[in-house]
């Protein structure tokens, strides 16, 4: 491919892929298809190691749509019982020769890290002094109850890769293969798709303010998410009849216990549980809220902002590593501390009278999230190992 000095690329990664009705590669993950797929178009072939599993009728999934993509199936394992890490040990074989497969027909191996999958890759490839270069797509800096093997594969990128790693930090690393990487969700066009709709938001917000607010949450469904941070602040806005629309966006184990909070305070008029979205339909749901809720205990990239900015949505954001960064400190969106009970509802309470700020809050966040395209996330992939 032009500007690209390699030819054929290798992918490994723990995303679970199904194959749709028609036999179509698909998945879950709509963002990892995405930006596989703009990465992908950089190369004349590319293959993709991978756990699948069967299709459920639950499924809401996106399909591979580039020809020149194929994959090489494995069987989806992992956990953290007994059983389960046995069943990693039975797999290795089957890992050892989808590595083998994955060596041969590439020039290039890109790594996505942390995942079970990837600890073999790393010293397989490793041994097999394959050119290659990886992302770290959790929480790069250390935290409370992280996973031994999360620490562990850090300080193999930091210690032992020697190329091109991408990581989620906020300041540019001192270790010189170790760089400052982004996680995008939208390309340049849908940038530009968003511009009328932003403009019409910007001007009705100057015009006629905001009397219902209508707040959006996206995230699975687990304890990490904290969701139950925001139906604790929902339930006291609504004591005070304070008018308000909110979705919360995923699915989980916790779904059952949030929908019986719902219904037991009453909350049914202001909150919404509205389950997996596909791409398009989470974009109407960005197109119609005012503003992104987060309230994350940990966080990795803050992808999910980038896609409300490019919306016009604000940005609200609990206080992790790089929230900071996704606000812009304040040009673009707001922070509290989820450690405080009363942050989120004190903020909300006093976000409508900053109202004849939003415009250039909104404007300040276009104009970071510009920057953050699939094509501009690819293109810097290309010049690092070609370098």
């Amino acid at each position: 491919m032009t500007g690209n000095k390699y030819r054929s690329l290798a992918i490994i990664s723990d995303c679970i892929h199904v194959f749709d009705k028609d036999g179509t590669p698909s998945t879950e993950n709509h963002i990892f298809c995405r930006q596989i797929q703009e990465l992908a178009s950089r190369f004349e072939r590319t293959v993709i190691v991978c756990p699948f599993v069967p299709l459920k009728e639950s499924f809401v999934i996106s399909r591979y749509t580039l020809p020149t993509i194929r994959f090489v199936p494995l069987a989806n394992v992992g956990g953290s019982s007994i059983k389960a890490k046995l069943g990693i040990v039975k797999i290795i074989p089957a890992w050892l020769k989808a590595f083998k497969k994955a060596y041969e027909q590439s020039d290039i191996v890109y790594l996505r890290m942390p995942n079970n999958l990837s600890i073999p890759a790393f010293f397989y490839f490793k041994a097999k002094k394959k050119k290659w270069f990886a992302t770290y797509t959790g929480t790069w800096a250390n935290y409370k109850g992280e996973p031994p093997t999360y620490r562990f594969q850090k300080w193999l990128l930091k210690n032992f890769f020697h190329a091109p790693v991408s990581i989620y930090v906020n300041e540019k690393p001192a270790v010189n293969h170790l760089h400052k990487g982004i996680s995008p969700s939208y390309n340049e066009a849908e940038w530009m798709e968003e511009t009328v709709q932003v403009k019409e938001r910007m001007e009705r917000y100057t015009k006629a303010g905001i009397s219902k607010p209508v707040f959006i949450t996206v995230g699975a469904l687990v304890p990490n998410k904290n969701q139950q941070y925001i139906l604790d602040t929902s339930r006291r806005l609504a004591e005070e009849d304070f008018s308000f629309e909110w979705y919360i966006v995923g699915d989980g184990y916790l779904k059952s216990r949030y929908e019986a909070f719902i219904q037991q305070h009453n909350l049914g008029n202001y909150v919404f549980l509205a389950g997996k979205k596909t791409y398009e339909q989470l974009r109407t749901l960005y197109r119609k809220a005012d503003f992104l809720v987060q309230p994350t205990l940990v966080e990795g990239f803050g992808k999910v902002p980038i896609e409300a900015m490019f919306h016009g949505v604000i940005p609200v954001l609990s206080k992790t590593a790089l929230s900071g960064e996704m606000t812009g400190n304040g040009k673009h969106g707001f922070i509290f501390d989820v450690q405080d009970k009363d942050a989120l509802y004190l903020l909300i309470k006093n976000l409508l009278s900053q109202q004849e700020t939003f415009a250039g809050i909104i404007n300040n966040g276009r104009n970071f999230v510009k920057e953050h395209t699939l094509e501009h996330w690819a293109d810097t992939f290309i010049k690092q190992i070609n370098a």
